[in-house]
């Protein structure tokens, strides 16, 4: 992405952070064609993307990870800066995946850590997302 395009996104993303939250609506078409034309993405497609107007959540289903199966969620803000505000995650979770389901906010080990941006991730346990106990 040139740097141009990131400013103009960042530009619109602040102006959007300036209103009240609104409710998420499912972008998963316009979001896939966006990871399709990046090539730092190629092969890493979300299963479904929700947006409003302060964040951006991709959600990758199927993800298995030391013997279990997750659901990873990915969260950022509109305007790619720091999120501050466990409240906000908190809201995301329930309003996207309801009030009873329990998330995981996930830190990697060193090896694994790829930090090129302010990306926010947890995990569902997917077994709690098709209604078994």
């Amino acid at each position: 992405m040139s740097r141009a395009l990131r400013r103009a996104q960042q530009k619109v993303g602040n102006r959007l952070q300036k209103k009240n939250w609104d409710r998420f609506k499912d972008v998963t078409i316009e979001g896939r064609e966006l990871v399709k034309q990046s090539e730092k993405l190629k092969g890493h497609h979300p299963d479904q993307v929700f947006k409003n107007n302060k964040y951006i959540v991709q959600i990758f289903h199927d993800i298995k990870r030391k013997g279990s199966v997750y659901t990873r969620v990915m969260v950022r803000r509109s305007d790619a800066k720091a999120i501050y505000s466990w409240q906000d995650l908190y809201r995301i979770k329930n309003e996207i995946f309801g009030e009873e389901i329990e998330a995981i906010q996930f830190m990697p080990p060193k090896s694994e850590l790829i930090d090129a941006a302010n990306l926010y991730w947890f995990f569902i346990e997917q077994n709690q997302l098709k209604g078994e106990k």
